[in-house]
């Protein structure tokens, strides 16, 4: 295997997430192709949509005021999987469903289960016309990264307070996720001598948005992925922070 990269982007809640976060994001990768090397994959990881109006979950007083419709969800998230495809021409974008645009078909089946094949989340987002591929969300979710032995999925193996040590400790392989909005890793050794590694990601969605205000997120925090292959075996995780709309990697400064 030839050297391989990709840019692993986590939950942005569209059209609650944080556009300086997004544009540091992009700023990055662009970056990035231009001093490095172009992108193999773009792997969009889970909640990208936020899906707030086929939520099953009650609606509290202070999102009454919410005035986004869930068309004017599916046409900012459609604009901004049209930017990726503009800015990436060259690289395989791959969306990885999350549990918030699962939210759809749990919503149908619940309501309205006679239209559950009249919808799905690759038709309303026009992934077969920019090129995307659709991976459904399931328990069974694994998504090889670049060929390698490092996976991706939506959510980690475990959701606890260490859900990077303990996705390891379930299922010992190495993998990335998103969902939790934190930003952890962890790495170990099993008994061969194989590291095993997990990342969270973190997220870039704004967590002042009137919809996540029913909860607790001091431990959420803005972030992406780079990553770099050489073999199957051999490779290296990149987890960007991003903080207060800045980040810093290879020792620039961006500024969303």
């Amino acid at each position: 295997m030839s050297y391989k990269c990709a840019l692993n982007i986590p939950d942005c809640h569209i059209p609650w997430h944080d556009p300086k976060a997004w544009r540091v994001m992009l700023t990055v990768a662009q970056d990035f192709e231009a001093k490095i090397q172009k992108f193999d994959e773009i792997n969009i990881c889970g909640d990208f949509c936020d899906f707030f109006w086929f939520s099953l979950h009650p609606k509290m007083p202070e999102m009454m005021s919410i005035k986004d419709t869930l068309k004017d969800e599916i046409s900012c998230a459609r604009k901004m999987l049209a930017e990726l495809r503009e800015l990436f021409p060259s690289a395989t974008i791959n969306f990885i469903e999350g549990n918030h645009e699962y939210r759809m078909l749990r919503y149908i089946i619940n309501k309205c289960p006679e239209l559950f094949d009249m919808f799905s989340v690759p038709e309303l987002l026009n992934l077969q016309s920019l090129g995307i591929r659709f991976f459904p969300f399931g328990r069974n979710q694994l998504f090889s990264c670049c060929g390698t032995n490092y996976y991706l999925r939506h959510q980690p193996y475990n959701g606890g307070k260490h859900c990077a040590a303990t996705s390891i400790a379930n299922k010992h392989i190495s993998i990335g996720f998103g969902h939790t909005h934190r930003i952890q890793s962890y790495v170990t050794t099993d008994a061969l001598g194989n590291e095993i590694e997990a990342h969270s990601m973190g997220w870039l969605g704004d967590p002042e948005a009137a919809i996540f205000a029913y909860m607790d997120h001091d431990t959420w925090a803005q972030g992406f992925q780079i990553f770099h292959a050489f073999s199957q075996e051999d490779w290296h995780v990149e987890n960007v922070r991003i903080k207060n709309g800045t980040a810093i990697y290879n020792g620039v400064k961006y500024v969303g």
